[in-house]
C-alpha cells in the first residue's frame, strides 16, 4: 500500500536572518513530498536559519514559506501544527517530566478547550512510544535517560502529534554513531510506514547522502546545489560548500556517493607516495 503524499512545502524568493541582518539571500526551492530532504553546508551558512524559517519561528525578511500554494504565517497556529512539526536542536524539557508526559504533549494540537482525553490520543502516544522502542521508559523521568535515548523521546513526541511534515535541526548532535544510524534509521522507517516528508539538518555529509532522497547545500546563506545525492554530493560542490578539497566514491553498503575529505597530511598509499616521503 502505497502512503499518500503529504502537502507540497516550498520557498519563494526568501530571505531571513536575525536583529535586521539577513542570513538566508533569495532562496528558491521545493522539498519533495513523502520523501526525506537533508540540508548540508558549512557552519553559520543558514542550514538551522532555514528550518526555522520552514517552521514559521522566525519571520521572513522578504518571500515566503509556502503550504499547498499558501502562506505559512496566514495559516492559524494550531492549524499548523497539525502539519508541521518541529525537533530544535537541543531541546530542553521541563525539569522532573516523565517519557509518557512529555510524549503526550505532542496531542496538544489536536486538544480544544475543555475536551477530554480521547482513545485516538491514547493510540497515538502508545504508537509513538512503540515506534521510537521507548514503551519500557514511559514511567522514567527524562533526566534519567541516555542520550540516544532522550533523542527517541523527543521523536516520539513529534510522532505523537502525527503531522505530514517533521524538520528535525541536527537529531543526531552529541550522539555517538550507533545511536547517530539508530536515530536515522527510525526516520527512515516513519517516512516508508507512513510517508511523512522528513526535513533535517545534518553535519555528516556521507549520512546525509546515505539516508536523503534529497540535498539541499547552502552557501554563505545561498542556494548553491539541490537535487539527488549523486548531483549534490560531488568534488566541486564539496570544494564550492566547504573550501575542501576531496575525492567522491560509491559507498559499497548503499550505492550512493561517498566523500573522502584530502587533508594536507595525506596517508600512506596515495599515489606516488613511499615510506620515505610520507610527511
Amino acid at each position: 500500500m502505497t502512503a499518500r503524499l503529504g502537502p507540497a512545502l516550498t520557498v519563494s524568493q526568501l530571505s531571513a536572518g536575525y536583529g535586521g541582518t539577513d542570513i538566508l539571500h533569495d532562496l528558491d526551492l521545493d522539498v519533495p513530498p513523502g520523501k526525506i530532504t537533508v540540508i548540508v553546508g558549512a557552519n553559520a551558512s543558514g542550514k538551522s536559519t532555514l528550518l526555522r524559517t520552514m517552521s514559521r519561528l522566525l519571520t521572513p525578511s522578504q518571500g515566503q514559506v509556502l503550504l499547498d500554494g499558501k502562506a505559512i504565517h496566514q495559516t492559524p497556529t494550531r492549524e499548523l501544527a497539525r502539519i508541521v512539526g518541529l525537533l530544535p536542536q537541543s531541546p530542553i524539557a521541563p525539569e522532573g517530566i516523565t517519557v509518557d508526559d512529555l510524549v503526550r504533549r505532542g496531542r496538544h494540537p489536536h486538544s480544544r478547550l475543555f475536551s477530554r482525553w480521547s482513545a485516538q490520543d491514547e493510540q497515538a502516544v502508545e504508537q509513538a512510544l512503540i515506534a521510537t522502542r521507548i514503551l519500557d521508559l514511559a514511567e522514567r523521568p527524562i533526566d534519567e535517560l541516555s542520550g540516544g535515548q532522550r533523542q527517541r523521546v523527543w521523536i516520539a513526541m513529534a510522532l505523537a502529534q502525527q503531522t505530514s511534515i517533521l524538520l528535525l535541526d541536527e537529531p543526531t548532535t552529541f550522539l555517538d554513531i550507533n545511536h547517530q544510524i539508530e536515530i536515522l534509521d527510525l526516520l527512515v522507517d516513519l517516512n516508508r510506514a507512513r510517508g511523512t516528508t522528513v526535513v533535517m539538518v545534518l553535519h555528516d555529509l556521507n549520512l546525509g547522502a546515505r539516508y536523503g532522497d534529497h540535498l539541499i547545500a547552502l552557501a554563505q546563506g545561498h542556494m548553491h546545489a539541490a537535487g539527488s545525492p549523486e548531483r549534490v554530493l560531488t568534488e566541486e560542490n564539496v570544494k564550492a560548500v566547504f573550501g575542501l578539497e576531496s575525492r567522491i566514491m560509491i559507498d559499497p553498503t548503499s550505492g550512493r556517493p561517498m566523500m573522502l575529505p584530502i587533508g594536507r597530511h595525506r596517508m600512506l598509499g596515495e599515489p606516488g607516495q613511499t615510506e620515505e616521503t610520507r610527511p
